[in-house]
């Protein structure tokens, strides 16, 4: 959308507000797609003792990739709004080519995991506090 929003610029002087309000939209879907389902991902993949581990790697690579944008939007400048959001769009679909072709592989890698899930079994009768608490303040009550 940004690219379609920099080519009008370059054509009329100005851009309409709508190619920023979709750019942000489908930012947004991305991110609320593609964040649980690789933390997911990272929770099944990862052994039980390094899984907290995974997840602050996952969280610093966030950061990495902010450290990455800044430094592209540095560079934007002197390469012009319309070629960096057109290396942007290409990055991105390659990187989704990328990921669609390793999604087999690793769902693989979880040998299954998604299979064995299954709920709690449901404890009937459960009691939150001691008994000998719960008639002293029954007692208590009454008096």
């Amino acid at each position: 959308f940004m690219v379609f929003a920099s080519m009008e610029f370059q054509n009329d002087g100005a851009s309409a507000m709508y190619w920023l309000v979709l750019a942000y939209l489908f930012h947004t879907i991305g991110e609320l797609s593609s964040s649980p389902v690789a933390l997911s991902f990272i929770t099944k993949l990862a052994p039980v003792k390094y899984a907290s581990l995974m997840m602050g790697v996952y969280f610093a690579a966030t950061g990495l990739g902010n450290k990455v944008a800044g430094i592209v939007g540095e560079f934007s400048s002197e390469a012009g709004d319309g070629t960096i959001f057109l290396g942007i769009t290409i990055f991105t679909v390659a990187f989704a080519i990328i990921v669609l072709l390793m999604l087999k592989p690793l769902k693989r890698l979880t040998h299954g995991v998604e299979d064995e899930e299954r709920e709690l079994p449901q404890q009937e009768n459960f009691e939150l506090g001691d008994e000998d608490l719960v008639d002293k303040e029954d007692t208590k009550r009454r008096r």
